[in-house]
């Protein structure tokens, strides 16, 4: 879990801090860079409530689930992706960040992890 998010913060154009936390909002992993004050615990609780709200919103137009949930401002993005149903991933990153790249990217790692979080469920 660890892993992918170094990965995110390392590698990734513009990417400043990501996050996996538990449905219930208790952080599980972090990465932020050095100058962030981002409180993980916080966040956490942030991003889950901010997936279960999105979830009740796009159930009032269909059963689906809510696939991501960017929040932009002129300070950056954050972005909150489920990993199924067992987990948040939360992505921040600057203003000048490409949402589409940000998209993808978390689509990816929030698969990765959901691989993760089947093989710990399965052991």
């Amino acid at each position: 879990m660890q892993q992918v998010l170094d990965h995110l913060v390392e590698h990734v154009p513009s990417v400043i801090g990501a996050l996996v936390s538990s449905t219930d909002g208790f952080a599980l992993a972090s990465r932020f860079a050095a100058e962030s004050h981002v409180e993980p615990a916080g966040m956490g609780a942030m991003a889950a409530a901010a997936i279960a709200l999105s979830n009740r919103l796009v159930a009032t137009v269909g059963s689906s689930s809510a696939t991501v949930v960017h929040h932009r401002s002129n300070d950056g993005h954050v972005l909150i992706l489920p990993v199924a149903h067992l987990a948040v991933l939360t992505i921040m990153a600057t203003p000048r960040a490409d949402a589409e790249q940000l998209t993808m990217v978390g689509r990816e790692a929030a698969i990765g992890l959901q691989r993760l979080f089947r093989g710990a469920v399965s052991v």
